[in-house]
């Protein structure tokens, strides 16, 4: 069929049928999950505001927007093995490391070296040409000019994925639980050992329905501070051009403020305050 000349009104509302038409066909191919999971993020990327998505994956016959969501942050958030439970039992290994289960396992090493290493720059890509290089070391086969890798970037995402990595949120690095950068092991260890031998010298907070301040048994008394950006800004009311949570700090140190303070007012205030003093 010569489809070039002719024109498609993807406005009409018969394409919805068309559409679940076509959901139906790939659902008993992939499954209801796999792809409203993937309708879902493609929609939600493009701006499609999710009361949109959610009709839309309704009238095609596909999960709702919210239980597509929860499966979208287990795939981006959880991992691989909980996303495709339904497949526990079946074959969940891929066809290319049935064929070279060597070249798997080496690929897995690798990975866990490049993920544990200081430079930040390893990525998918770095492990379809790792893939590329053993198979055509194992086979013997000689690479051609302007053949394609033998194994995809998007399949070694994939392999990561299955792996047990997780990608980092603003980037494409993986990374492994349990097999971290040597540096942010020791640098962690450092940090929490600090607070840990510090721990006396802080006010903390007690538990249950009616929390006191708990005074510091050593000094210097110190203060723990955490920004929260639901309190940073606060634009209403005496709290306008503020920062609410030094506002209370404030209050719970007994520090006085004058009633029209600005905010760099009410940090030199507290920077003077015998709390914050080393």
């Amino acid at each position: 069929m010569d489809t070039g000349d002719i024109e498609l009104d993807f406005s009409e509302e018969q394409l919805l049928t068309d559409i679940g038409d076509l959901a139906e066909m790939c659902k008993s191919k992939c499954g209801t999950k796999y792809l409203s999971t993937l309708l879902y993020m493609s929609l939600r990327f493009l701006k499609i505001k999710w009361e949109a998505v959610d009709a839309f994956l309704k009238r095609t016959g596909l999960m709702t927007a919210q239980t597509s969501h929860k499966w979208a942050t287990i795939f981006i958030k959880g991992d691989y093995e909980e996303f495709s439970n339904d497949l526990r039992g079946g074959k969940q290994t891929d066809s290319f490391y049935d064929t070279f289960p060597d070249i798997e396992a080496d690929a897995k090493a690798f990975v866990i070296h490049a993920c544990s290493q200081k430079s930040a720059d390893f990525k998918a890509m770095d492990l379809a040409q790792f893939i590329d290089e053993k198979y055509y070391e194992i086979t013997g086969i000689i690479k051609q000019s302007g053949d394609d890798l033998i194994r995809s970037k998007s399949s070694c995402r994939l392999d990561l994925r299955r792996w047990g990595a997780k990608f980092e949120a603003n980037s494409q690095r993986p990374y492994f639980e349990g097999h971290e950068r040597d540096d942010v092991v020791k640098h962690r260890t450092e940090f929490i050992n600090y607070f840990l031998a510090h721990k006396d010298s802080y006010y903390t907070i007690t538990d249950g329905e009616t929390p006191m301040w708990k005074i510091p048994t050593q000094t210097p008394h110190r203060i723990l501070i955490f920004h929260n950006e639901s309190t940073f800004r606060n634009g209403e009311g005496e709290y306008k051009g503020k920062s609410k949570g030094l506002v209370q700090l404030c209050k719970d140190l007994d520090a006085q403020l004058p009633a029209k303070i600005k905010l760099d007012e009410i940090i030199k205030i507290l920077s003077t305050h015998p709390a914050f003093q080393n």
